[in-house]
C-alpha cells in the first residue's frame, strides 16, 4: 500500500505532478483535465501535506522522494514524467539525481536548484501564517490539511517546509557539476521576478543541464498565475516539451 495519498486522471503515458510545499495535490485541480488529455495524470500529497502521513519528525526533501518512488512501486511504473511545483520541483530533481532511471523526462517549475540565505528569505516569509492570511488563503489551507491534525494544522506543514529547504540543513543542495549528469531532457519554468528562484541561478541551471529548455514567464514572481489565466498555456507548453521525440 502507497503512504502518499494521490489521485488519477486520463491515460498514456504516466505523468506525476508535484505540488508546492504548503499545498496539496489539489493546486493541479486547473491543470488535471488539460494533462489528462494526454496523460495518465498521478498527483499525490506529499508527505506531511493533505490526506498523507507524517512519517518522521522533520519534513526532508529525501524523505518525500523517497515516497514518490514507493508510490511509483506501487503502480508499477518503472519511469514517469516528473512535474515539480517550487518545492515539489526540489522533489522531482532530487529523484532525477539520485535516481535517474525513474524519470523519463523533467519540469522544474519555480524552483532553482539550491538553497541560500537570499532565496530561503521568500520560503520564511510564506511559512508566515499572516501572510497565507493577507492573500485570503487561509481558510483553503485549512481546509486542505484539517487530515494533518485539525482547523489549525495548516500553520504547522507551512512551518515544515521552511524547516526542509532551511540552507544549513536541506538536502536540496546541488551543484552544476551534478547538473551537468542530467541525461533526461529537462524544461525549466520560471517567472523573471520570482525571488524563491531567482532567474540568475535558473539560468545557470539551464547552462548546465545538458538537453534544457526554458520558458521564462514575464513579468511573474512566485505566484505566475498558472491556476488562472496562463493554465491553458502552461499545460499546451509542457505537453507540446513531454510528447517531443528528443
Amino acid at each position: 500500500m502507497a503512504t502518499l495519498h494521490y489521485t488519477e486522471s486520463g491515460q498514456g503515458e504516466p505523468l506525476v505532478l508535484l505540488h508546492s510545499g504548503g499545498m496539496s495535490g489539489a493546486e493541479w485541480r486547473p491543470q488535471i483535465t488539460l494533462f489528462a488529455r494526454s496523460f495518465r495524470v498521478i498527483v499525490p500529497d506529499h508527505l506531511g501535506h493533505g490526506h498523507s502521513p507524517m512519517i518522521a519528525e522533520k519534513l526532508t526533501i529525501g524523505d518525500m522522494g523517497r515516497a514518490v518512488l514507493d508510490l511509483l512501486d506501487h503502480l508499477g511504473l518503472p519511469r514517469a514524467f516528473l512535474v515539480g511545483s517550487s518545492m515539489g520541483g526540489a522533489v522531482a530533481l532530487w529523484l532525477t539525481v539520485h535516481h535517474p532511471d525513474r524519470v523519463a523526462k523533467l519540469v522544474l517549475y519555480r524552483v532553482g536548484y539550491r538553497k541560500d540565505e537570499d532565496t530561503h528569505a521568500g520560503t520564511r516569509g510564506m511559512a508566515n501564517p499572516a501572510y497565507w492570511r493577507s492573500v485570503g488563503m487561509h481558510k483553503w489551507l485549512s481546509d486542505i490539511h484539517q487530515p494533518q491534525g485539525g482547523p489549525d494544522a495548516w500553520e504547522q506543514v507551512i512551518s515544515r517546509v521552511s524547516e526542509a529547504l532551511e540552507p544549513a540543513s536541506t538536502d536540496h543542495a546541488h551543484d552544476l557539476d551534478i547538473l551537468s549528469r542530467i541525461a533526461q531532457p529537462t524544461l525549466i519554468v520560471v517567472g523573471d521576478r520570482d525571488p524563491v528562484a531567482p532567474l540568475d541561478q535558473v539560468l545557470e541551471m539551464f547552462g548546465a543541464i545538458p538537453n534544457c529548455g526554458l520558458w521564462v514567464l514575464p513579468h511573474a514572481t512566485h505566484v505566475t498565475a498558472t491556476n488562472t489565466w496562463r493554465a491553458e498555456s502552461f499545460a499546451l507548453e509542457v505537453t507540446r516539451f513531454l510528447q517531443r521525440q528528443k
